[in-house]
């Protein structure tokens, strides 16, 4: 279950019971007349539309940006490569989940955290493919992009030794097992994308 869908249907409902019930006590109670009838539904009509109101526009709010931003923002295929809890998005009591996912720009590996607004895993699988999108520094996953789609050198998005965030420099190296060229990044390990093979380099520049 998407949370800002959730907030959203949500909301409205409240506003519908808030002006369903309430409305009718407002204009009864001014028709009698009966002050504490009028007052009732009033406070009724306040206080369901008021909260209903609120939840329906942080739903809302939330939905229209991640739309904005996967309609406006400049697209990347990548990788999910790991979930974090997302604190600040609680359905039932529990965190959200956020995506980390890797992904190439201009062929250098760069990764970004993205919220989904659901608690299940079950629906991201772990290096599934999906397709994320940027607009003036914010991320969003762009609905429905989830998939088996084969990447090209998909290996090092997903290999757990490289930290994109910790790439300053990578060298030209020949694999020890196939002798295919690759890019490694210094200090850590980039997998041969022919044979398989992990190919590390250390911080001195060489190949092990």
């Amino acid at each position: 279950m998407d949370v800002n869908k959730f907030l959203k249907w949500f909301g409205l409902l409240f506003v519908m019971l808030g002006i369903v019930i309430g409305l009718p006590m407002l204009v009864a109670g001014m028709r009698i007349p009966s002050w504490s009838t009028a007052f009732m539904g009033l406070m009724f009509v306040a206080l369901f539309c008021g909260i209903g109101g609120f939840f329906a526009w942080i739903g809302i709010s939330a939905l229209r940006r991640d739309r904005k931003i996967a309609e406006e923002g400049t697209a990347y295929i990548g990788k999910i490569f790991d979930y974090v809890p997302d604190y600040q998005m609680t359905l039932n009591g529990q965190p959200t989940l956020s995506l980390i996912v890797r992904y190439r720009q201009d062929g250098v590996i760069r990764q970004a955290t993205v919220r989904t607004g659901q608690a299940d895993t079950a629906a991201f699988p772990r290096g599934a493919t999906v397709t994320i999108s940027f607009l003036r520094g914010e991320a969003a996953l762009v609905p429905g992009s989830v998939s088996d789609q084969q990447l090209p050198n998909e290996e090092d998005l997903l290999n757990p030794d490289l930290d994109p965030e910790k790439i300053h420099s990578s060298i030209g190296a020949s694999c020890p097992s196939c002798g295919a060229l690759l890019m490694v990044p210094v200090g850590m390990s980039a997998v041969c994308p022919y044979c398989g093979r992990k190919v590390s380099a250390a911080q001195d520049g060489s190949i092990h």
